[in-house]
């Protein structure tokens, strides 16, 4: 199958670790590590530690290798080893502060994971997606852990699994997403243009099918809920369009295309392909990572339409290919994740829409970052970094990213995700 050459990119296998190099000049770039593709089922799982997550050196409960059963944190961390074992980590406070190891596992297929907070029942569930080829068939296995809410934090299995099977189908990009407020997954096919949307039972964690699901969307990427939960956007990059869906949020989620899908760039170019996407706090603005720049789109509030802001989209010189975008718990600042060794940047958000460059923030080579996950209490950058886990705090004022020196080495083989706990 013939793939843009972002997603060509995104498929190399991460040959091996590279020690970490701070980027002096640039508070919110970090430099470490060798080429590697960012999240998705398409890529190679990082070949880093084992079954157990590497912990050397102090740090206080859960470090000199061991882990700790007594850690009450407000907040936890997950990730995988190789072996798919979910490792779960203590997030500590104050912000700044190290990781320490949870004795808390599940045993699940590598792949993916995702935390669905669950507005209406307050309870959190973790997802593992897995995919597995058996002669013709692939087979997309989705297993479900609930989060325990007291010390030790616990991890359930729910079930049964879900599934997804079929021939022709998961063989590229594969993304599972969270609604924001935990009533369903999203999984996009782009290889089969399909869009899964997963209904999510608030009390126990386990998934069924929406009415109408899959849904018809070209080449379908990434999904963004709008700010209300009444729009869920679903990129095209190869077409460089984006689906507009309406949501029922009165009941079952289900999705109606709107009159305005898809919305495409008034010139299409390659370097505006959408590839993920970010609605800011408000759900007045749509931002989107494309093959070589980000664009931003006001949002109508009655149908989910979108129109250019002026500047958008966004170059960059030298050149940057953003491939994630997220966005610190204030609605301030908005990361970019680029491709191969293109690091982090950082932007200021403003009121008419338009993203300001952080500062001091450089697109030097050097860096490999894999996922980036903000605390979902504030203050604190997770970078997956050539398999290991770094920490970086944002600054309130400037949204610049500094690392924290830390005693203490955790790796994950998947993307990161986290969940209040307390």
């Amino acid at each position: 199958m013939v793939m843009k050459r972002s997603f060509l990119q995104l498929s190399a296998l991460l040959l091996g670790v590279i020690s970490l190099v701070n980027c002096s000049s640039a508070p919110s770039c970090v430099l470490i590590g060798a080429d590697a593709p960012v999240r998705g089922l398409s890529r190679t799982p990082a070949a880093a530690g084992s079954g157990c997550p590497v912990n050397s050196g102090g740090g206080g409960g859960g470090g000199n290798g061991s882990c700790s059963n007594t850690l009450t944190p407000t907040e936890v961390l997950f990730g995988q080893g190789t072996t798919g074992a979910i490792t779960t980590l203590a997030i500590n406070t104050p912000v700044g502060t190290n990781l320490s190891l949870m004795c808390t596992t599940a045993n699940a297929g590598l792949g993916q994971i995702a935390v669905a907070n669950v507005l209406a029942s307050s309870k959190n569930f973790l997802y593992t997606l897995n995919v597995t080829t058996s002669g013709t068939t692939r087979t997309g296995t989705i297993n479900g852990f609930a989060i325990g809410h007291v010390a030790p934090v616990t991890l359930t299995a729910v079930g049964p699994a879900f599934t997804i099977s079929g021939t022709n189908i998961l063989q590229t990009v594969v993304e599972m997403q969270a609604d924001p407020s935990g009533r369903f997954l999203t999984v996009t096919d782009a290889a089969s243009s399909l869009l899964h949307v997963l209904l999510i039972d608030p009390n126990l964690g386990t998934l069924t099918e929406a009415p109408g699901s899959p849904f018809t969307a070209a080449n379908a990427l990434f999904t963004a809920v709008g700010a209300s939960g009444e729009f869920l956007y679903v990129t095209d990059q190869s077409d460089g369009q984006i689906f507009i869906f309406l949501i029922n949020v009165t009941g079952n989620p289900v999705l109606t295309p709107t009159i305005n899908s898809p919305f495409a760039e008034p010139t299409h170019l390659a370097a505006n392909a959408p590839i993920s996407m970010q609605v800011n706090l408000a759900g007045t603005f749509l931002y989107t990572a494309n093959t070589a720049s980000i664009s931003f789109y006001a949002i109508n509030p009655i149908d989910g339409s979108l129109s250019t802001v002026a500047g958008s989209p966004l170059s960059f010189t030298p050149q940057f290919n953003p491939q994630l975008l997220t966005m610190d718990t204030t609605g301030s600042f908005l990361y970019a994740l680029g491709q191969g060794l293109e690091g982090v940047l950082g932007f200021t958000m403003n009121a008419n829409g338009t993203l300001t460059l952080i500062s001091g923030t450089s697109t030097a080579g050097g860096s490999s970052v894999t996922d980036m996950l903000v605390n979902p209490l504030g203050g604190q950058m997770y970078l997956l970094v050539a398999g290991a886990i770094d920490v970086f705090t944002i600054d309130p004022n400037t949204g610049a990213l500094s690392a924290v020196t830390s005693t203490t080495t955790f790796t994950s083989s998947s993307n990161l995700a986290a969940a209040k706990v307390q």
